[in-house]
């Protein structure tokens, strides 16, 4: 920057001085407020990330996913909860078809002390017909039949206990079934409900927790854009300076040019001071409009302290609400459900084995109805060949007459196979019916409770897993989020770091316009004035112009009118065009 017309040495040395002043500005501030740039929108960066984990965490304790998530946990409860019943009633079924078994044995006992007497009658019959020929084989038949039906009670017995010792399996089984359930289900069932009920409020409480964390970030959000919307102002402040060096330039180029040579002393001093005022007056106002700005920044900046500070606060509040009485609701309600997912898996092999075993009873009646129907067959066989003896002994006379008196008692002691017959008959149905009714009715699937309970661990474990990561991911993210906004806090101080250069300007530029007298560029330096005017991009460096060296088709404005209808932001929007 010569300023080639007509300097003195001193002014010279602060042209020199002002210039490398101006350089140094420039190039702090070109510096500073990129850095400054990258530094918001890294802190940006993670507060958007903070604002995606702190939604995801919300949309975890979302209500809906809570209350479905809670109202499948209470399914599983009440399903849980019926268990011992459910337990005590396949007990109480196999208890009922055992005393029905044990009827039919006694029953059977009956029908064996009947055949027992028939034997005797039969051997009777034999020795008494001895004598008369035809009654020889007939009295063989008789006796045949009736040793038959004697086996047939026989084998019916038999396999009538075969079916009471595995109904003693099962009931033994149904009873430790039951025994374990009363044991240890109500307990398990009173501890889901009430963490359930403590779940629904611990959600509520870190779902209001969490929000009010999501609408601190989000005003750190808003804050960091409007101070990203304010760091134009570095912007502004390097234009404003470029334009103060191009206007010295352009004053040394006109000294060059055949108007600037053609200037006296005075009107070549009168053109200097004007240039000389003018760039101090713009470098004065720049310097008051940084030093606002950059005020306000660091207002902005330095809230974000507390803003960070409030999040962290937020974040242990959120990890306070984990914790419970005996440890945290979740994992409370996993170790319970874990229980019972274990105690269900240890009687799901006892209880298919006795399902299997009811199943096994139906076959076992079919066949033991089978039976007893084969020997009412055989007494109706024997009553038959009784009746036909009387016949034959009647046309006998008194020869036969011993035989008859033999074979109506047989008759007699066969007829009474009947009612003993329709009571074993009558017992094994009503068997065949319970134990159908254990094998379909709901006490068949006490293991089917497994799987809504492994469903139901399987939803708490991935809510609490979900929060955990949440949780882990805040405390990272928070963190991260507080020390960059620490250190943003320190490195975003522009006008302690940049004020001392640009008043350190703003000086040498007073100094020069002082000594340069009064402003007084004579017409023939409106072409300057214009070239220097042409050059600007912000109203209010061309109203100062206009001001200090004016010059044809120049128009000026109210700055402080257009101010006062304009916010910051809007300012900064429209004050480059």
């Amino acid at each position: 920057m010569a300023l080639a017309l007509k300097t003195s040495s001193h002014a010279v040395s602060l042209s020199d001085s002002l210039d490398e002043r101006l350089s140094v500005a420039h190039k702090r501030i070109e510096t500073a407020f990129l850095e400054g740039g990258s530094t918001l929108v890294s802190v940006m960066e993670m507060v958007t990330g903070l604002i995606g984990t702190l939604n995801r965490f919300t949309q975890t304790l979302d209500a809906d996913t809570a209350d479905s998530t809670i109202a499948g946990l209470e399914r599983t409860v009440s399903e849980l909860a019926m268990l011992p019943d459910l337990a005590a009633a396949r007990h109480d079924s196999f208890d009922e078809i055992a005393q029905l078994c044990a009827d039919a044995f006694r029953h059977v006992e009956d029908m064996r002390e009947t055949f027992r007497y028939l034997k005797v009658f039969a051997t009777t019959v034999k020795i008494t017909g001895a004598g008369i020929s035809e009654f020889a084989e007939f009295a063989d038949e008789i006796r045949d039949r009736i040793h038959s039906g004697a086996d047939e009670i026989n084998h019916f017995a038999v396999e009538l206990e075969k079916m009471q010792t595995e109904l003693g399996n099962a009931r033994g089984l149904a009873a430790g079934i039951l025994g374990d359930f009363r044991k240890t289900i109500p307990e398990i069932v009173a501890n889901l409900g009430e963490n359930a009920r403590r779940m629904r409020t611990q959600h509520e409480q870190m779902a209001k927790i969490a929000t009010e964390a999501r609408s601190v970030a989000e005003a750190v959000q808003r804050k960091i854009a409007t101070a990203l919307s304010a760091l134009q102002i570095g912007d502004i402040t390097r234009q404003r300076i470029e334009h103060v060096q191009q206007s010295f330039v352009m004053l040394d180029q006109y000294a060059d040019t055949d108007d600037g040579r053609a200037l006296s002393d005075a009107e070549h001093v009168g053109v200097k001071a004007a240039v000389f005022h003018l760039a101090y007056a713009q470098l004065d106002e720049t310097l008051s409009e940084f030093r606002e700005k950059c005020a306000s920044i660091f207002t902005t900046i330095s809230s974000f302290s507390s803003d960070a500070s409030r999040i962290l606060a937020l974040r242990e509040d959120l990890s306070g609400s984990r914790s419970a009485e005996g440890g945290r609701v979740l994992v409370m309600m996993n170790r319970d459900l874990g229980h019972a997912c274990e105690l269900v898996h240890g009687v799901e092999g006892r209880s298919a084995q006795s399902t299997a075993l009811a199943g096994s009873v139906v076959g076992a009646v079919h066949s033991l109805i089978t039976s007893i129907e084969t020997i009412r067959g055989i007494k109706t066989d024997i009553s038959y060949m009784a009746l036909n003896s009387n016949l034959r002994c009647s046309r006998l006379g008194d020869e036969g007459r011993s035989v008859n008196v033999v074979s109506g008692e047989l008759r007699n002691f066969a007829a009474k196979l009947e009612t003993p017959a329709d009571e074993v008959v009558d017992r094994m149905h009503r068997v065949e019916r319970a134990a159908e009714a254990l094998n379909s009715g709901s006490g068949s699937h006490l293991e089917d409770i497994g799987l809504p309970l492994a469903n139901a661990r399987d939803a708490i474990a991935a809510v609490s897993d979900e929060m955990e990561q949440s949780l882990a991911a805040l405390g990272e993210e928070g963190n991260a989020v507080f020390s960059r906004i620490a250190a943003a806090v320190r490195s975003l101080d522009f006008e302690n770091s940049l004020g001392e250069v640009l008043d350190e300007c703003v000086a040498i530029a007073g100094e020069m316009a002082m000594d340069a007298g009064t402003p007084a560029p004579p017409p023939s330096s409106a072409d300057l004035s214009n070239r220097i005017y042409a050059i600007y991009t912000m109203v209010h460096e061309r109203n100062i112009h206009a001001a200090i060296f004016p010059a044809d088709g120049q128009e000026t404005s109210d700055p402080s009118e257009e101010r006062s209808t304009q916010s910051d932001e809007e300012f900064f929007d429209d004050a480059l065009f």
